[in-house]
């Protein structure tokens, strides 16, 4: 898991240079936010099950896991909110610079009226650029771990500032927040 959420981050960090000057010394970063608010149409106490209705007309059932203590609470016509956050910072890493890689996960349970809450998870991975090509433009990556990864990059002005050999550390941090609401009545 560790290592497919490294590789992701290196993935994910590389397309997103497209908006990052390559130069910079100071972490750049580049968040994308996505919400989703969908209708409790049906619950299967039973199951754990919930049938949630899109804004689009679509239902989906999903299942609730057990450490969802205040489960009983939920309603059917309860809105129930997902937040998605993805953010990703990369640095040029200067000649002794503290190289250090993490993995960083934690959950915390809503305190509202309702139930809800948070999940975030964060790695930060260091990688050393073995090659680059400006005339595709491309960058071949190498982790600690020696994955090595070739990736298209969007505009080759992002690879100005960087040399081959040069460590980038890149900080991939996700997280999402579930909030439900009971609408007020009409």
């Amino acid at each position: 898991m560790k290592s497919r959420v490294a590789i992701l981050a290196l993935v994910a960090a590389f397309l997103a240079m497209a908006a990052v000057p390559a130069a910079a010394q100071e972490p750049k970063k580049v968040t994308q936010v996505e919400t989703l608010t969908a209708t409790i149409t049906a619950i299967d106490a039973a199951k754990r099950h919930v049938t949630l209705k899109g804004p689009d007309g679509k239902s989906e059932t999903i299942a609730v896991p057990e450490t969802m203590t205040r489960f009983p609470e939920l309603k059917v016509g309860d809105v129930v909110t997902f937040k998605y956050t993805q953010s990703i910072a990369v640095k040029l890493q200067k000649p002794g610079d503290a190289m250090v890689g993490n993995v960083a996960a934690g959950v915390e349970k809503g305190a509202g009226p309702k139930p809800g809450g948070k999940a975030a998870a964060e790695v930060t991975v260091v990688v050393t650029l073995t090659a680059m090509d400006p005339k595709v433009p491309s960058v071949t990556i190498k982790s600690e771990a020696g994955d090595v990864k070739t990736i298209k990059i969007r505009d080759a002005k992002n690879l100005e500032g960087f040399k081959v050999g040069d460590k980038v550390a890149i900080t991939y941090v996700e997280s999402l927040a579930i909030d439900v609401t009971t609408p007020a009545k009409k």
